[in-house]
């Protein structure tokens, strides 16, 4: 965070739930796909932005875990439009499988899944599994998906800007959205062109955005204009930076929680490399901290002692996820790092204290020259043979 600009912050905090950060938004005509949503804070994410009116498409690596989730969202929702694809983000051909099987515009993008602190691993490649999955997959499905995003994002910035157009009294108001047909889902289980987003509404101020880009004077809570990429990161960025040299554990003792660390800084990475290259395409991205949740994620790490810790339940651990999503509080704002529903705090060292842990970010995962270079980094890896 540049120290000119003012640090953004959100009526919403540690306990708010995703329900709560969305309530009172419309996401109908918006579509989302939710990352890892057979379990923990994806459900609830998908849950949410499902009950906000949009359609969701769980990507997913195990069919039949979707479909039973998919069935228990459109039963509390009521929301029909939901859909499972399979994903595996260490299977380079199921990432293209996904994205080739994509049709039309993409509102929202939230890179969820993710492994922790795994056993040494290696994908066919060669790569270190925890690097593969959480960043390097969801690198090529935001690339791979990117068309859809824009094609999003320029559509829902000319809606906004017909809708702001003066109208002559003697003309009829042309409706600023251009809704197509729904489509059917195919056998992958994707939905067809949904269409444009309606007219967006009016951002609610949370701070001074600087080079990010401002948000709007408090208004009805209305719908985002911008197309959304969010990137479910961790505290654990503060255990390690990229590490450039030696990103596979080559040459370092394999430590789980290490490479861990690794991975989600390059998570923050990520989103500011891809805000940076993307924004003009009226795409903003951000990075996240979801805090402390009990979920089948610390499955290889056992009971974590964490001292002081208020531990989260999934529907509050998805909030900061789904207000990145789908609030037009934060319209315009990208290439962050969010924690507790508010922009992180810069730290100079990794804190001692686990709560100040939870909400502080590494000067090292905002760096933009580290961004350019991971993003380099990672067209060639995934170029490779």
């Amino acid at each position: 965070m540049d120290p000119k600009e003012t640090r953004i912050t959100t009526p919403f905090g540690a306990r708010s739930t995703a329900a709560e950060v969305i309530d009172g938004v419309d996401l109908s005509g918006r579509r989302a796909v939710v990352t890892g949503a057979a379990s923990g804070i994806g459900i609830e994410t998908a849950r949410a932005l499902a009950g906000a009116g949009a359609e969701v498409t769980l990507a997913v690596r195990n069919l039949d875990a979707g479909a039973r989730v998919a069935e228990d969202i459109t039963a509390t929702t009521g929301n029909k439009r939901l859909y499972v694809a399979h994903l595996d983000l260490a299977d380079r051909a199921s990432v293209a499988a996904f994205a080739d099987g994509w049709d039309g515009p993409l509102h929202i993008l939230v890179n969820n899944a993710g492994v922790m602190a795994l056993p040494e691993g290696r994908t066919p490649e060669g790569w270190d599994r925890q690097f593969t999955v959480n960043h390097l997959g969801h690198f090529a499905l935001a690339r791979a998906l990117h068309g859809a995003l824009a094609a999003a994002g320029s559509a829902a910035a000319a809606a906004s800007a017909a809708a702001a157009r003066p109208v002559r009294p003697a003309a009829s108001a042309a409706s600023p959205g251009f809704p197509g047909s729904a489509g059917s889902a195919g056998s992958a289980g994707f939905p067809g062109a949904a269409g444009s987003a309606a007219s967006p509404g009016s951002a609610g101020s949370v701070g001074s955005a600087g080079s990010a880009g401002s948000p709007g004077t408090t208004g009805s809570p209305g719908t985002p204009a911008s197309a959304r990429i969010v990137v479910v990161s961790s505290a654990a960025h503060l255990r390690s930076p990229v590490v450039f040299d030696d990103l596979h554990f080559d040459y370092r003792p394999y430590e789980p929680m290490l490479a861990y660390g690794q991975s989600k800084t390059a998570n923050v990475l990520f989103a500011v490399g891809a805000n940076a290259r993307w924004a003009g395409d009226g795409i903003v991205v951000n990075a996240l901290s979801p805090g402390g949740i009990r979920t089948n994620l610390q499955r290889h790490v056992g009971d974590i002692a964490a001292p002081g810790v208020v531990w989260k339940t999934p529907e509050q651990g998805a909030a900061t996820s789904v207000l990145l999503a789908g609030s037009p509080l934060l319209e315009g704002v990208g290439g962050r790092y969010f924690a507790d529903c508010a922009e992180a705090e810069p730290v100079s060292r990794r804190p001692e204290d686990l709560t100040a842990m939870m909400v502080g970010v590494a000067p090292y995962a905002l760096d933009p020259e580290g961004a350019d270079r991971l993003w380099a980094t990672s067209e060639r890896l995934l170029a490779a043979d």
